[in-house]
């Protein structure tokens, strides 16, 4: 029987995010992904994802937002869930400077339009040394196009309201891990490693990394903790 793994992208992400990762398995995997629901708020979310997912008990891979998503859809629907890996992920909320940068982001596209991710913005999320790889740089770019405005608002809205889900996450039964890098400089290591002394229930994997998008750029690491860990 295949493992069947079911994937949640992250902000602005679709299909393409796995596309360097998928083709390293053979054919005792499945995976299957799953679009963010045009949703305002994360119980919203779940609910939706909870009504299209069929499979009675599934594994759950969420990668940044997706990572969030999925541990938020483990509290609600606990029964539902075997195991879940969060990639490039921190269950925690955002800082009120944060919240006000996104509100801006949304008003500011409101009045000006909606445009894609500038080059800068992405070599922000990448390693150094990846920089100059035009089809990486340029899937990033596409997917945030792709996406669309639509997708925009209701992700942004969605993540303005974000609780802390670490505590509930402690107090929880899931089968739980998270994979992130040392340097990526959307998930603080600082929380990550306080989070993780207080989770013995749970799993945590680092790697010598600078980069956010994991799932693209180290595949082959991302690959051997999915064997691992499902």
């Amino acid at each position: 029987m295949k493992k069947k793994i079911y994937l949640i992208p992250g902000f602005m992400n679709n299909e393409k995010l796995w596309s360097r990762l998928i083709p390293l398995f053979d054919d005792a995997y499945e995976f299957i992904h799953l679009e963010i629901p045009l949703k305002n708020s994360f119980d919203e979310i779940v609910d939706v994802l909870n009504e299209k997912i069929k499979d009675e008990k599934i594994n759950l891979l969420g990668f940044s937002l997706g990572g969030y998503i999925s541990c938020y859809f483990g509290l609600k629907y606990p029964k539902r869930v075997n195991k879940i890996l969060a990639v490039a992920c921190t269950p925690a909320n955002l800082s009120e400077e944060e919240c006000i940068k996104r509100r801006e982001a949304i008003e500011f596209t409101k009045k000006f339009g909606f445009k894609g991710l500038s080059r800068k913005k992405v070599l922000s999320l990448v390693e150094p040394k990846n920089q100059n790889d035009e089809e990486l740089i340029n899937v990033i770019l596409q997917m945030y196009i792709d996406v669309g405005e639509e997708a925009f608002y209701s992700q942004f809205n969605a993540t303005i309201i974000r609780e802390d889900l670490s505590e509930k996450l402690i107090n929880s039964n899931l089968n739980l891990a998270f994979m992130y890098a040392n340097e990526d400089r959307l998930v603080s290591s600082k929380f990550m490693e306080e989070f993780s002394l207080k989770a013995k229930n749970i799993e945590f994997t680092q790697i010598e990394a600078q980069t956010h998008m994991l799932p693209l750029e180290r595949a082959k690491e991302v690959k051997e903790k999915i064997i691992q860990w499902f």
